[in-house]
């Protein structure tokens, strides 16, 4: 027995007609007539009553109606959910990133993507860009927002600023500099500078050495950090000084001030990158949130 069955059996039932039934299945009457009666004779039970006035359900077929109703019934809605499911399902996405973008960009992009796609997965991980490279290659993740990237990751993934954040640098609080308003970035010539490691941070300290030749002198990068929280907290032991992208400011920084830099204003750029190819489902919506939001700078 299968669907196709019942359904001409309740299509016959409903019409008490093999010929307005036929009519109704697009099927020719002998063919309807053969499949009700090899029907009948599978459940061995008679379901019509064949008179010269029309048909007439027996006993078992009027049980057999609403058994066979139900099935259809329960069926229709199976196929019905299974293609809901289909549609509205997305792939997780799997996202890389460094904690100082989180609380800033990210964040807000995050709570207007679920809002408009509540159905898609996501899933975080934070690592440092030269994890964050790795697993784009290896499509662990999807997209990285790895802060500052050297260029010529340019080559190999799209590479687009999502925001350009100003530039501060991070002086002990008790140094000579902390209590004022802003400062010259020149006026730190002297300092010994933190950089960050090469393994990790993979040009970031071009950036920063970029940043400092502008301000009219070469820094003296004397200790690296693997991470913000490394370069804060150097900073904050009194190991040197360091400039810092300002949304880093949403980490704990006991110690340490954030100085805004005048004369010009620095700025650096954070970046989301991802593989090439054409982006699949979730992340193309990913992507289009990030564009309507107005942030991207060419």
């Amino acid at each position: 027995m299968e669907l196709r069955h019942l359904k001409y059996f309740v299509t016959v039932a409903e019409e008490l007609s093999f010929s307005r039934a036929a009519g109704r299945l697009y099927i020719s009457q002998p063919a309807l007539s053969r499949q009700i009666k090899r029907l009948e004779d599978e459940l061995s039970v008679v379901l019509f009553l064949r008179k010269s006035d029309g048909l007439k359900l027996t006993e078992a077929g009027k049980i057999f109606l609403e058994q066979a109703k139900d099935i259809l019934q329960r069926s229709n809605v199976a196929v019905q959910t299974i293609k809901a499911y289909s549609i509205n399902t997305d792939e997780p996405l799997v996202i890389g990133y460094i904690p100082t973008i989180l609380q800033s960009f990210l964040g807000e992009t995050l709570h207007k993507f679920s809002l408009a796609y509540p159905q898609v997965p996501i899933r975080f991980q934070e690592m440092p860009p030269s994890e964050q490279v790795l697993a784009l290659r290896d499509g662990a993740i999807d997209i990285a927002f790895m802060g500052n990237p050297p260029d010529e990751l340019e080559e190999e993934f799209t590479v687009k600023c999502v925001k350009q954040v100003p530039i501060d640098a991070l002086l002990p609080d008790r140094h000579r500099l902390a209590n004022q308003p802003s400062i010259n970035l020149m006026e730190l010539a002297a300092e010994k500078f933190i950089g960050m490691s090469e393994e990790t941070f993979p040009g970031r300290n071009d950036r920063i050495r970029d940043t400092c030749h502008k301000a009219g002198f070469r820094p003296n990068l004397h200790l690296f950090a693997d991470s913000h929280a490394s370069i804060i907290a150097l900073v904050a032991a009194g190991q040197g000084v360091a400039v810092m992208p300002r949304e880093a400011e949403a980490l704990p920084h006991p110690k340490v001030v954030f100085m805004p830099l005048h004369h010009p204003i620095y700025y650096a750029r954070s970046t989301a990158v991802w593989r090439k190819e054409t982006p699949y489902k979730s992340l193309d919506k990913f992507l289009k949130i990030i564009f309507e939001s107005k942030r991207i700078f060419s």
